[in-house]
């Protein structure tokens, strides 16, 4: 007779100690939860920006319609794409601590802009007039205390989800450099 074991996969395994880890850091010296997370840009040519995050490159644009030519995701298309993706990872990273095994996560996002504000036609906000989105999440889980607080933590614990629905202090200038 033998007998069949199944193991987590190595990658799952590797996430759920890393995060673990990070978790005892910060419960060990509150000082270690402090991070801080940088971008540049430099607008090169028409709407087309180069933006340099850590070690990663990647460009902004606007599509042909509004005077771009479409050569990457414009800049509130990102702040969409980085709801999705955070939402994505909170619920990965909770799920493996909850002992929750999840087979997929998917996030489906979109928002409203009143161009009347970017272009400055009316005292409309030149930002997102609405966002929403539509979390998936496909697991063979089924205690409902811990689908809950799955939910829960998608919902309280996403930092792009929080920064989207609170207001945060934003502090900067203007500058002209003259050549």
């Amino acid at each position: 007779m033998s007998t069949l074991t199944t193991t987590k996969p190595k990658t799952e395994t590797k996430l759920n100690e890393a995060i673990s880890g990070v978790i005892a850091a910060v419960q060990e010296d509150p000082k270690n939860a402090a991070a801080t997370f940088s971008v540049n840009s430099k607008l090169e040519e028409g709407f087309h920006s180069r933006i340099k995050a850590r070690d990663f490159d990647f460009v902004s644009d606007e599509p042909e319609a509004l005077g771009g030519k479409d050569a990457g995701p414009n800049p509130v298309e990102y702040v969409l794409g980085a709801l999705a993706a955070c939402q994505e990872i909170v619920i990965k990273a909770h799920a493996g601590q909850l002992g929750i095994d999840l087979k997929s996560v998917k996030v489906d996002v979109s928002g409203d802009l009143d161009l009347h504000g970017f272009f400055a036609l009316s005292d409309a906000r030149p930002g997102f007039t609405n966002v929403r989105y539509q979390t998936f999440i496909e697991t063979e889980e089924e205690d409902p205390v811990k689908l809950q607080k799955l939910k829960d933590l998608s919902l309280e614990n996403c930092p792009v989800l929080d920064i989207i629905k609170n207001p945060v202090p934003v502090s900067g200038e203007v500058s002209y450099i003259n050549n």
